[in-house]
């Protein structure tokens, strides 16, 4: 290995986490579209590499046109000229509502500026990302609202018990900017009810509620339902009658959906086994993911 690959004091190295969808999405009476991060344990991870014969930063995979985006506008931002290799290495699956871009964004910003010294703090990477597009807050290593259409920080709600999620991929691949310019207004009601799930949410957080979070979580996503129609949806919904089994939750805007499981509960492995099983009866691809 190269001796400036090896020492890695030489080079900016960050990484952002995924979240899983949302646990809670949707708009607040005051008019503010929200969602609540789901963080688990896929990640974004970049490495810059400086290159003092250069004043352009460069990214590798190349298609990754937003990170280069969010890299000019930081460095202007601070009014730097400098140039090196930004590489972007992801396990997060693109399209399907993962957070994928955001947390590339993300990861990206924090390896330049830990190499640069930049004073970059989560509401200045909002800043960054407020030039791009709606983001999914995972600048923010906890759970958090978040106001992603005006890319702000709502309020943090803390860490979340742990969790295993067995998840499916209904297919496809959904682009969140376009579904959120077509999906339907909600009406007054339903604003009023997710004041009222999102306090909810904040107990629950609170008492390390994992049922409760749950019982919003699955709230969240039947309404959800008739704005982007999840494949599965059904035969998820029929696993929260297991005991073992908190509730549904879902990539709002995304592809992906999933049943949320307490890893301390002692029935856990059999419910699991369960629902693997009636995966393989339906022709179904598990997903297995963690926030641990």
């Amino acid at each position: 290995m190269p001796e400036a690959i090896a020492n890695y004091t030489q080079l900016g190295v960050d990484w952002a986490r995924g979240t899983f969808g949302e646990l809670l999405q949707g708009q607040l009476p005051d008019g503010n579209h929200f969602l609540v991060t789901l963080p688990i344990s896929l990640q974004s991870k970049a490495t810059f590499l400086p290159d003092q014969n250069t004043k352009v930063i460069s990214v590798y995979p190349p298609n990754k046109k937003k990170v280069r985006v969010a890299i000019d506008y930081l460095l202007r931002r601070f009014n730097i000229q400098f140039g090196g290799l930004l590489m972007i290495h992801s396990d997060i699956p693109e399209g399907k509502g993962l957070a994928s871009s955001s947390a590339d964004i993300v990861a990206s910003i924090r390896a330049v500026s830990k190499y640069l010294s930049l004073p970059v703090t989560p509401s200045m990477i909002e800043e960054v990302m407020r030039q791009i597009e709606p983001s999914d807050g995972v600048m923010y290593e906890e759970c958090v609202t978040f106001y992603h259409r005006e890319v702000r920080l709502a309020g943090r709600l803390g860490e979340l018990p742990p969790m295993i999620i067995v998840a499916a991929d209904t297919g496809g691949m959904v682009d969140s900017i376009q579904h959120n310019r077509r999906s339907p207004q909600y009406i007054d009601s339903e604003r009023n009810t997710f004041q009222r799930l999102l306090e909810d949410l904040r107990i629950a957080i609170t008492r390390r509620d994992l049922d409760a979070i749950g019982r919003v979580s699955t709230m969240s996503a039947e309404m959800n339902q008739k704005r982007l129609y999840k494949e599965y949806f059904d035969f998820f919904m029929s696993l929260n009658h297991k005991k073992e089994v908190c509730g549904t939750v879902i990539a709002h805007s995304g592809t992906m959906i999933g049943s949320i499981l307490n890893p301390y509960d002692s029935r856990v492995t059999g419910a699991i086994n369960d629902i693997l099983q009636g995966f393989q009866d339906r022709d179904i691809e598990p997903i297995i993911y963690t926030n641990m």
